[in-house]
């Protein structure tokens, strides 16, 4: 088998590319340039980040560069791909004398650019190519940011994130991933609309979640429609809600500007939506507020907080180096693969639990067994995503921590991976 035919038969047996593969290139690699070097940005790539690398992950980095429009780093990953499961290697492409790997990847490259959807918004704000700001862990305490003035405080919400691109006639949704997704509801689409119209194109960076009948918030809205069962009100359907937690365009790009400026345009605009439907997210300044901030999160067992520097810019991916959005929690969460489902003596359950590991650089790393958090329809569709895709389903638990062997601590499952949700 030669490269092509390789690659070819990769193609026809792919798979939906897993969401961790989308956060490295919105991360890693668009953040760095690295997909504007042709081959020699795959081969940095692995040369920062593939030690000890497997060929699946190298294949969907190969088949995730294809999709965003990049084929020369594909073509990289697909050496390396090769290589790694037959131990053949394959020539890389010349470099002509005097040119960088950045300078030949343009000369050469046939990708065709991303179409521009919303003329107003430049190319870093086009609908499927935001790359988010992402939370690290705190380095620090919690009190250190209520204390230190130049940090705010707002609630860690528990959803997926949503970012909004509204014109006056389309409105477009994109994950975290870069994905662009369906509509929440129609009712908040036409909510959108209508603001639109009013404000003209803005962006709004923020987060999608579920409200059950008693106002409790919910990842899916399966896990809100299991809520509303338990508390009798099985014929009321869950309300998608979108959190917003700043703009990222109102008039301008405000990328560059002080955080500070794109909490108060996204509350601007928030101000003028429904709010059985948006929810501004309350953004806490003051050392007493942010203390009210972590003990009413602490009191009502929310996942934590998030604290950002009001006078920094936004920065894609995650900045460990800067931190100036740091995430503190109450309880570890988790995105898991499933390893195996232990059988059950019941009829009516398809498993007794989950065992489940963690993949850390290239390794899988096992974290114990989740036994609750999910409903007889959660179980199912565990169950049925598993058989169809075995070792390769990701779901997100939550636990009180880990313990000395590193297992989870009542780990409890919260619902499937983002980039799980249609499989």
């Amino acid at each position: 088998m030669n490269l092509e035919e390789y690659i070819e038969s990769k193609r026809n047996a792919k798979k939906r590319i897993p969401s961790e593969i989308r956060e490295r290139w919105n991360s890693r690699i668009l953040t760095r340039g690295l997909h504007e070097m042709g081959e020699a940005g795959a081969i940095q790539y692995l040369a920062d980040y593939g030690k000890g690398i497997g060929t699946p992950k190298v294949v969907s980095l190969a088949l995730c560069a294809e999709s965003e429009g990049y084929p020369e780093m594909a073509q990289g990953f697909w050496r390396k791909a090769f290589e790694l499961e037959t131990g053949q290697k394959t020539p890389l492409p010349e470099i002509s004398a005097g040119e960088t790997p950045r300078q030949s990847a343009k000369k050469t490259s046939a990708a065709t650019p991303l179409p521009i959807l919303v003329p107003e918004l430049p190319a870093h704000l086009q609908p499927g190519r935001i790359v988010t700001m992402q939370p690290v862990d705190a380095p620090y305490d919690r009190s250190h940011y209520i204390e230190n003035p130049d940090f705010w405080g707002q609630p860690k919400r528990d959803g997926h994130r949503l970012v909004v691109i509204a014109t006056p006639t389309q409105i477009y949704y994109q994950s975290r991933s870069t994905r662009l997704r369906e509509q929440p509801s129609i009712e908040i689409n036409q909510a959108l609309l209508s603001a639109a119209n009013q404000w003209g194109v803005f962006i709004l960076d923020g987060e999608l979640y579920y409200r059950s009948a008693s106002g409790s918030e919910h990842r899916t809205g399966a896990q809100a429609a299991t809520a509303n069962i338990a508390l009798g009100k099985a014929m009321i359907q869950p309300v998608p809600v979108c959190a917003i937690f700043k703009a990222l365009f109102l008039e301008r790009d405000l990328a560059a500007e002080p955080e500070a400026a794109r909490i108060e345009a996204g509350a601007k605009i928030g101000e003028t939506l429904p709010s059985s439907l948006f929810e501004v997210v309350p953004t806490a300044r003051t050392a007493e507020e942010k203390a009210a901030l972590a003990l009413k999160q602490q009191s009502e067992e929310r996942e934590g907080e998030i604290w950002l520097r009001r006078d920094c810019t936004y920065t894609g991916g995650k900045d460990s180096r800067n931190c100036p959005m740091v995430r503190t929690k109450y309880s570890l969460e988790l995105d898991l693969l499933i390893a195996e489902l232990i059988p059950t003596d019941s009829a009516y359950r398809p498993f007794h639990s989950i065992i489940v590991a963690q993949e850390i650089e290239g390794r899988l790393l096992p974290r114990g067994s989740v036994g609750t958090g999910f409903s007889l329809a959660d179980m199912r569709e565990i169950a049925r995503r598993h058989a169809g895709n075995p070792g390769g389903v990701k779901i997100t638990v939550r636990a009180q921590g880990l313990t000395e062997s590193g297992k989870l601590l009542h780990g409890r499952f919260l619902g499937f991976c983002e980039e799980s949700d249609t499989l």
